[in-house]
């Protein structure tokens, strides 16, 4: 047998004909039904949903996941089977072809000009400090005991920092590579922690420039961007400035006891 990681769940209307004469309190269990489903999607685990007009009426869920026990744990804690509105089935299935897309609820709607901005200049080759972050094994040699890192465009940036968490609550699950220039610059997404509630389903930016300022000495930029507006991208904001700066610390000690 495959091992399945993709599952698509179907819902089945308890009242064939709702999707036509939807009742106030049916309107009201979608409207959950749909926020809830929009979350799963900005957490990559929603790959595609919605209602399918065949004769009778289902809805359509493709989700990511790594059992059908936890693709039934989708549907079970759907709003809308909660509260008796759908029933559902799961099926395994293997997702040959998928076109590329990146869903707008992705990142903010709207982005302000806030930049977090960050250098230090450490000891060493712009070659080694490049490594450090563009490697699984130089990323996991100073900063986090678990990464994954595929460096090309699309390709996965993962750095997990608690391997008991969740799956999707370990560290930057599911952000990928935006661009790179070998030993010059890397791009790529990032997202906030758990403890920041929502806010962790958007993604933001960042930007590392690595420049050999002397024959020994390599200066390193950093930049975030991508925020949007609001109290919940000002606590994300406000996290990650304080945070950088311990991590950049971290990784001129890691320079330094290299050369």
């Amino acid at each position: 047998m495959p091992e399945f990681q993709h599952y698509f769940v179907q819902l089945h209307p308890v009242r064939p004909a709702m999707a036509y004469d939807m009742n106030e309190k049916e309107q009201k269990v979608m409207g959950e039904h749909f926020e809830y489903l929009k979350k799963l999607t900005r957490q990559g685990t929603v790959l595609m949903a919605g209602p399918v007009f065949a004769d009778p009426v289902f809805g359509l869920i493709v989700v990511k996941a790594s059992s059908e026990d936890e693709a039934r744990a989708i549907g079970n804690n759907d709003p809308s089977v909660i509260q008796g509105v759908n029933t559902f089935t799961v099926a395994p299935m293997i997702r040959s072809l998928m076109a590329h897309n990146i869903p707008a609820l992705r990142y903010a709607a709207q982005t302000d000009d806030r930049i977090i901005r960050k250098e230090v200049t450490v000891p060493g080759k712009r070659e080694d400090a490049y490594k450090l972050w563009t490697t699984t094994d130089g990323l996991r040699s100073w900063f986090t005991p678990s990464a994954s890192i595929d460096l090309k465009i699309g390709g996965l940036f993962e750095i997990l920092f608690s391997m008991d968490a969740p799956e999707g609550r370990r560290g930057s699950e599911g952000c990928r590579v935006l661009s790179y220039l070998p030993n010059e610059m890397l791009s790529f997404e990032w997202n906030a922690p758990p403890s920041l509630g929502e806010m962790r389903d958007l993604h933001h930016f960042v930007v590392i420039q690595f420049e050999q300022v002397t024959a020994d000495s390599v200066k390193v930029r950093f930049s975030e961007l991508g925020f949007g507006s609001g109290e919940g991208w000002d606590s994300v904001y406000t996290y990650f400035d304080d945070a950088w700066g311990r991590v950049l610390a971290i990784f001129e000690k890691r320079m330094i006891a290299a050369n």
